[in-house]
């Protein structure tokens, strides 16, 4: 973030990071609500736990907190990391206790609809932290993914892709002659410039690597059984007679577990592995919720819901 942060921007983010960083405001919402700007009686001094770095109202806020704030605000790409971003942002810090402190004054957080919100966020945060700490120490181990690609890598293979130029003409006679000069050695991109009425015919009939459904089934069935280099004999289309030749066929072979992905920077391998992590974790959480109601006394009344 360069110059200094906007000021409702950060506030907004700031509450929206009630469910990365504990919400310690909300906990406080679940005690006794104080008289407004209640602070430490005379004599008292804030017990922070950490470094004070402002102090509102007798309320602390630590520079560890601070920094747990900032690297918490890098999850939303947003970066706070000259001086002038972090005054401002702890000028947001100190609004926000502010206002929660005026809240409380105002005894809001005694009204029923948010204290079924702070439960609810409580229930959720509780929840999410009993499944991270359930699924804590989960690996995959290297033979497990070479296992899984043994066993299931005749799916990963990519699809057998050809490229491929096209001659289109009117009629069967106009093929007829077309063939006859291929078969005299004719050149097909020049033969496709000269006599084809396809859109491709200013590229020398060339449509390169062409998805299927772009064409119909004998013009794919075509490209598909020719080898590089070999051109068909004519067949009718829905627009006229149709000659194809394969240029290049690419796909049809099992990739390596070291092979990137098509467009990702990620390995078979990787993808593998990720596979099996999110499966152990979900059978280790299947197994927690299965547990959990089988040990429970659960009673459900179905019919209210009708």
């Amino acid at each position: 973030m360069s110059g200094r942060t906007g000021l409702f921007v950060i506030f907004c983010l700031v509450i929206s990071l009630s469910a990365l960083t504990g919400c310690e405001e909300i906990k406080k919402m679940l005690q006794v609500a104080p008289s407004r700007g209640a602070g430490p009686k005379a004599g008292e001094t804030a017990a922070p736990k950490g470094t004070a770095l402002a102090t509102v109202n007798g309320e602390v806020i630590t520079l560890e907190s601070f920094d747990e704030k900032v690297r918490n605000l890098e999850v939303l790409d947003v970066k706070i990391e000259t001086t002038e971003d972090k005054k401002a942002y702890l000028n947001d810090l100190v609004l926000q206790e502010l206002v929660y402190q005026e809240a409380l004054a105002r005894g809001i957080d005694k009204k029923r609809d948010v204290r079924e919100a702070v439960e609810e966020f409580r229930k959720g945060a509780m929840a999410r932290e009993l499944i991270m700490d359930e699924t804590r120490g989960i690996n995959v181990e290297p033979a497990e993914v070479e296992a899984y690609y043994n066993q299931y890598k005749s799916q990963l293979t990519m699809p057998t892709q050809a490229s491929v130029r096209e001659i289109v003409v009117a009629s069967e006679g106009e093929a007829k002659e077309a063939m006859i000069a291929l078969l005299g050695g004719a050149d097909f991109a020049q033969l496709a410039k000269a006599k084809s009425k396809a859109p491709s015919a200013a590229d020398g009939g060339d449509i390169g690597f062409y998805d299927p459904k772009d064409k119909f089934e004998k013009f794919n069935g075509m490209a598909m059984t020719l080898e590089p280099g070999q051109f068909s004999q004519y067949f009718s289309g829905p627009d006229g007679y149709y000659i194809v030749k394969v240029e290049e066929k690419k796909g049809g072979a099992v990739p390596a577990l070291t092979e990137k992905i098509p467009g990702t920077d990620a390995t078979y391998y990787d993808y593998i592995k990720e596979t099996l992590l999110a499966q152990k974790r979900a059978q280790r959480i299947q197994d927690l919720t299965d547990r959990l109601r089988r040990d429970a006394t659960i009673d459900i009344k179905e019919e209210l819901l009708s």
